[in-house]
């Protein structure tokens, strides 16, 4: 690969099937579907989290921590909208990511894509990373 890693940032609309929005196993299943499918690792979570208020506010949140990094979701049922971010210091495949939700809601469509390939610069070599890293460190 040519860089460390990616992040990927979605918003998705049009939402077929809101039933698993709005329901904390549901989500609980898919986080776990989601992150073994693009290869990563658990460290913490999911975590699913309920936001109340108002209809356009009301939704759900789950985050879970990896070893990579982290993947978090916040669904807005009464939109038909979910906000995606999958931050990994790992690459993965973006169409993994969409099959899962695929999987998760039926079809949909992408109103927000941003895919950044994180690290082209970032040194292999473990003591390359280092120094740069030490380098750029502001002395406390």
């Amino acid at each position: 690969m040519s860089h460390y890693g990616d992040e990927l940032t979605l918003r998705l609309s049009g939402i077929a099937d809101t039933s698993a929005l709005d329901d904390d196993a549901a989500l609980t299943r898919f986080m776990r579907d989601l992150v073994d499918r693009i290869g990563m690792t658990v460290i913490a979570g999911p975590l699913v989290a309920t936001e109340t208020g108002p209809p356009e506010k009301a939704g759900k949140s789950a985050v879970v921590i990896l070893a990579e990094s982290h993947a978090a979701i916040h669904t807005y049922p009464r939109l038909r909208e979910i906000l995606i971010n999958v931050f990994s210091c790992k690459p993965f495949h973006e169409n993994d990511v969409l099959d899962e939700f695929h999987r998760l809601v039926g079809d949909f469509r992408i109103t927000e894509h941003s895919l950044t390939r994180r690290g082209e610069e970032w040194p292999r070599d473990l003591t390359a990373a280092r120094s740069l890293w030490s380098s750029q460190r502001v002395p406390g």
